[in-house]
């Protein structure tokens, strides 16, 4: 039986991808992989302390849409991704809604949350991995 946190546990196995098996693997292409793993470890620790991020970027969304009078996005809280669909179709079809001028004023308004969300999530990007797509 195992005596550890499901946080510890995480650690470790995180811990041991980037201390033990990565040195080991003489394969670029599979280290970075290794790391990447390492990486997902810690996403899934940091997803148990914080919650999944892509719930807090449909929240900045929602709260964009109730900033124009927009309604809120109704979607089933038990698919993070799926509500975070619909906010982007509902916040897409605000601004299509509005003539030029209001349109380039909520498309700026947009892009600083992008910009704040994209900040907050690039916590959760493994440079290693995205290194090899280039």
């Amino acid at each position: 039986m195992i005596w550890m946190t499901t946080e510890d546990l995480i650690d470790t196995v995180r811990r041991s991808l980037l201390e033990n098996v990565a040195p080991a693997v003489e394969d670029p292409f599979a280290r970075v992989q290794v790391i990447a793993a390492a990486h997902v470890m810690l996403e899934l620790r940091q997803r148990l302390e914080t919650g999944d991020p892509v719930v807090r970027d449909s929240a900045a969304l929602n709260a964009l849409l109730e900033s124009w009078g927009e309604p809120r996005t109704a979607s089933d809280p038990a698919d993070p991704r799926a509500a975070n669909r619909d906010a982007r179709t509902a916040v897409s079809r605000a601004i299509a809604q509005q003539d030029d001028e209001r349109a380039s004023t909520m498309m700026a308004e947009l892009a600083r949350v992008e910009a704040a969300v994209a900040k907050e999530d690039m916590t959760w990007v493994c440079r290693e991995a995205m290194a090899t797509l280039e």
